[in-house]
């Protein structure tokens, strides 16, 4: 190949690896949103001709309305969705176009349309976080007194009800969109304005655009505000703590279901047959929900490596943070669907339920507490005791409750009592009355508090009231 031959292989690999626009499309959208509130803001300022700013507003007005109807304007080939814009406008107003890029680069522009979307996602994401915990709620307030077997390194443990397992995950989720919250809260400042690192020098209203783009305010320092990316990080940091808890939702699910345990049976429209074997209902639903939360966290894992040890500010490393966000955002927004669905029809076979739990010496720990509370013996020398007669009733084959006197006599003297408990499964559940307990009447307290922290959650995740409305993304679809 000729030297020439090699220069144009080397720029076309260049515009390759470089090329953006394939996938940052969707921030076109946020993209018209900053830029139109920088337009107004420079002619406020008197720094761009009045007509110049007609002209602009004119377009992307135009193009905004393009995008809301999907209509595919933008180059494709173009290097990145800022470029595409940049040339549309080009194409429709002619010279005035290039008065958009008076004080501002690509690089406080990139990062703000960054900031506004991942705005959006947080919303919407923490939104369904919260009705998926509603759908959890409902679960707890229908079977607050259900009874099931609480697992514990999967050997049945001790009676619980399913309501309560439901608002344990409820909780995490609550947990979970709280985080979403928090991930709002810290990027909600306004990196236009820091221009490619140092700022500007021509007199613009960073406060205005701060304010019509819905952020608190401006942020402190330019150099930081290009080469930040700790606000995508939090936000990858947040989903992978949501999808750790999808993930444990969706096995307890498999689990559930499963034809040995049967716990809870999946509608038909949640689960799917075997190609080969017809009598399988196999649920893929809560598979998946599984089985997408490594994509989650490898996203978290990749941005962490491409920012760890980059110096300040701007580096061309950072165009690959936003494969990772897009990925994880449509991803959880997946398994979320997918959960609430989940978790609003599921149904637990409660007599199924209620024989799982009934096995050999699950309540042994209720006879150890009826030891201490009533016969004064401490907790650990009852516990002790009870165990001795657990072996005892193993080798009789009955239950604790039916042990005879003189067996319980040759464990420990003070076991020859006449009015000796017959705990049931259900009274187990029942006493556990302590705060966050089993006990039916605080699954019904506490189902009823978590709809209160559940409504003031949703609020925190309603739509702000910027000076802009919200955009469309890039398929039309309000946001």
């Amino acid at each position: 190949m000729s030297a020439q031959g090699v220069r144009a292989e080397a720029a076309a690999h260049m515009a390759a690896i470089g090329a953006s626009a394939h996938y940052d499309h969707r921030l076109a959208p946020y993209d018209v949103v900053v830029s139109r509130e920088h337009v107004a803001m420079l002619a406020r300022q008197e720094i761009i001709p009045s007509d110049a700013a007609a002209g602009l507003l004119a377009g992307l007005a135009e193009l905004e309305e393009q995008l809301r109807s999907a209509k595919p304007v933008l180059d494709p080939d173009a290097e990145d969705v800022h470029t595409a814009i940049e040339q549309y406008l080009e194409e429709r107003i002619g010279a005035d176009a290039g008065w958009l890029g008076t004080a501002r680069a690509r690089n406080d522009l990139a990062v703000t349309a960054l900031r506004l979307w991942l705005r959006d996602q947080t919303a919407e994401l923490g939104a369904t976080l919260v009705a998926l915990a509603q759908a959890l709620a409902a679960q707890a307030e229908e079977h607050a007194g259900t009874v099931m077997p609480g697992f514990s390194h999967l050997q049945v443990a001790q009676p619980v009800t399913f309501g309560h397992i439901c608002l344990a995950y409820a909780e995490a989720f609550l947990r979970d969109a709280k985080r979403l919250g928090f991930v709002r809260a810290l990027q909600d400042e306004c990196p236009m304005g820091a221009g490619a690192l140092a700022g500007t020098g021509f007199p613009i209203d960073r406060d205005s655009v701060a304010r019509g783009l819905g952020f608190r305010l401006p942020s402190a320092n330019s150099v930081e505000s290009v080469g930040d990316r700790g606000f995508a990080l939090d936000f990858l940091s947040a989903g992978a703590s949501i999808a750790l808890n999808l993930s444990r939702f969706g096995a307890e699910i498999v689990f559930w279901s499963s034809q040995p345990v049967g716990l809870i049976s999946l509608p038909d429209e949640l689960v799917s047959s075997s190609a080969a074997l017809p009598h399988k209902r196999n649920p893929d639903a809560a598979e998946l929900v599984r089985g997408k939360t490594g994509r989650v966290l490898g996203n978290l894992y990749a941005l962490q490596t491409v920012v760890k040890g980059l110096p300040l500010s701007y580096f061309r490393d950072l165009q690959e943070d936003k494969e990772p966000l897009f990925d994880t955002a449509d991803t959880l927004r997946l398994s979320l669907n997918a959960a609430v669905s989940l978790a609003t029809l599921m149904r637990p076979n409660t007599a199924t339920m209620r024989d799982r739990t009934d096995v050999a010496f699950i309540t042994s720990s209720d006879f150890a507490e009826w030891l201490t509370r009533e016969q004064r013996i401490p907790f650990r020398e009852a516990h002790h005791l009870v165990a001795k007669l657990v072996r005892a009733a193993g080798e009789l084959g009955c239950s604790l409750g039916e042990l005879p006197v003189d067996v319980r006599r040759g464990v420990d003297e003070r076991l020859a009592l006449t009015q000796w408990p017959d705990i049931t499964v259900e009274a187990s559940a029942a006493a556990r009355t302590s705060q966050g307990g089993t006990a039916p009447e605080r699954v019904r307290e506490a189902a009823a508090l978590l709809r209160t922290r559940l409504a003031e959650a949703q609020d925190a995740f309603r739509p702000d009231e910027p000076d802009h409305e919200t955009p469309a993304d890039g398929n039309g679809d309000q946001r």
